[in-house]
């Protein structure tokens, strides 16, 4: 089962009107990675690629591409809570406008999300910084 001490969830939010009010740091176990994983599969596959290199099945449709999850030297200039804001409210904001948004996602999945997409371009990750948004 999945636990974390997150103090807050993020919810939906106007899009001009997002306010970071708190930041918690959830631990990355093996059961968070594998559902970052089964939810990874089920919403980011078909653009992001199986490996999370921007090469799925529907990327050479979308200019710009989609986000290389494996390079570090880009997604180390993203924040946690930034990766967790896109998945929620979409890329239309951050110069992405094909990337949809997620706002079904309960927490706890969207937790394990940015887990996993942060793992991809750091092995053997240990936690993430969450913050709720209101």
């Amino acid at each position: 089962m999945f636990v974390c001490a997150v103090a807050g969830c993020i919810k939906g939010a106007p899009e001009n009107d997002l306010a970071v009010t708190e930041v918690a740091e959830v631990l990355v176990t093996p059961e968070v990675l594998h559902m970052g994983r089964t939810a990874y599969r089920k919403y980011c596959v078909q653009c992001h690629g199986y490996s999370g290199k921007g090469d799925g099945t529907s990327a050479t449709a979308f200019d710009p591409p989609p986000r290389d999850y494996t390079d570090a030297e880009v997604m180390n200039a993203i924040t946690d809570l930034t990766i967790a804001e896109t998945i929620r409210f979409g890329g239309i904001d951050r110069g992405f406008p094909n990337m949809p948004a997620f706002p079904h996602v309960n927490h706890d999945e969207l937790v394990a999300l940015v887990a996993y997409v942060r793992s991809l371009s750091r092995p053997g990750l240990a936690s993430v910084q969450i913050g709720t948004v209101e």
